[in-house]
């Protein structure tokens, strides 16, 4: 969630526009509608269509194709020429027997659905849900699209900026000859924590278009899982410490090797660590733990490594918990915290997660902590 949380989209009765130069036609569907939960204005030509197409903006438009003048598919030519009717869904109305080269050609230029006269009221409020429903999701779409990209940029901006602060503090530190103290090494470990945050977020960024495209490989090989733990507590430290956080391992030497791609589980681990550094708060603790145990897969039982981050912070709603993992989601108690993120980490992590025959899940209690663990088959 962002900090300006968007109200719930207030779900009205859909409003049809519906065309047809025959007055008895519009006569006859509207006294049909009148019980039904759905308003409907009427245009009598092409050109009325598009005046009130523009200044009403209804959420569908149910357009005869046979029309003087200005028939249905010129009509919906210039409704999808126009930028504030474009995506306004179309449903044209044929004659009773339909006829394919008009129907190919409606779905060439953009048409959404076809009815036959005399028109079904029911099979109309049908289609105009579905079509309704659709508009809302892109729409809502576009929306988490927006503001994604608003938090990408404020995520690439504000390190890069810290960046490029430090760089030109030390030119004038080397043009007026001045000699390096604790204070200006603790501004290179800064700058080095703002770079390693840029490279995770366009490491999530680039696997997730990798994933959606069915190009992600894995190189696997067998591996010490304590070896990728400590080096991602080891990329992560500075975070912690700045943020008087405690980070905890317990994680034995003894554990069986699993066969993993070492890259992708340390950036797993990386984004859980960075997920819990964000809601820890200062003074909290965080803990990693590997145990080697076995769990039912398929009806049979399978030895897994199970790997928990655990957190003392303030905890995910039960009510969130089931859509925690997708992308762009984030908790609302993520409005509280300093530092925003794109909802892109916790999504990436259940998609490598999954790659690698695993499953992960999260357990919380609001205002005290939270558990993410995710298991890795052992062969």
């Amino acid at each position: 969630m962002t900090d300006n949380e968007k109200k719930p989209v207030e779900k009205k009765d859909p409003v049809i526009l519906v065309v047809d130069d025959t007055e008895d036609n519009l006569d006859l569907l509207e006294f049909a509608l009148k019980r039904k939960p759905v308003e409907m204005i009427r245009a009598n030509s092409g050109m009325e269509c598009l005046n009130i197409a523009r200044d009403r903006q209804p959420d569908v438009i149910l357009l005869d194709i046979q029309m003087p003048e200005m028939d249905g598919f010129e009509t919906l030519k210039r409704l999808r020429e126009n930028p504030v009717t474009a995506k306004i869904p179309v449903i044209f109305l044929t004659a009773q027997r339909k006829e394919p080269e008009s129907i190919e050609r409606g779905l060439l230029m953009g048409v959404d659905e076809y009815l036959t006269k005399p028109i079904d009221t029911d099979e109309l409020l049908v289609r105009t849900k579905t079509l309704v429903r659709i508009k809302r999701m892109e729409a809502e779409l576009e929306r988490t699209k927006a503001d994604f990209m608003a938090m990408l940029v404020h995520d690439l901006r504000s390190p890069l900026a810290g960046i490029k602060d430090v760089i030109e503090f030390f030119r004038e530190l080397e043009k007026t000859g001045g000699s390096l103290t604790a204070d200006y090494f603790t501004l290179l470990a800064a700058s080095q924590e703002s770079a390693e945050r840029m490279l995770q977020l366009i490491n999530n960024l680039l696997d997730l278009s990798k994933f959606e495209a069915g190009k992600i490989t894995l190189n696997k090989e067998p591996l010490p899982i304590r070896k990728i733990v400590d080096k991602a507590a080891k990329q992560m430290d500075f975070q912690f410490r700045q943020r008087n956080i405690a980070l905890q391992l317990n994680v034995r030497d003894d554990l069986p090797i699993v066969t993993v791609d070492g890259g992708k589980i340390g950036q797993v681990l990386m984004n859980l660590l960075s997920n819990s550094l964000k809601f820890a708060g200062s003074g909290g603790k965080v803990t990693v733990s590997v145990e080697a145990t076995e769990e039912r897969f398929d009806n049979q039982m399978q030895r897994v490594l199970a790997v928990s981050v655990m957190d003392t912070g303030m905890g995910i709603p039960q009510e969130e918990i089931a859509g925690i993992f997708q992308r762009y989601k984030q908790a609302s108690t993520a409005k509280r915290v300093r530092q925003k993120g794109t909802g892109l980490g916790l999504a990436i992590c259940k998609l490598i997660v999954e790659a690698h025959g695993g499953t992960i899940g999260v357990t919380s209690e609001v205002g005290k902590s939270t558990t993410f663990r995710f298991t890795l088959p052992l062969t």
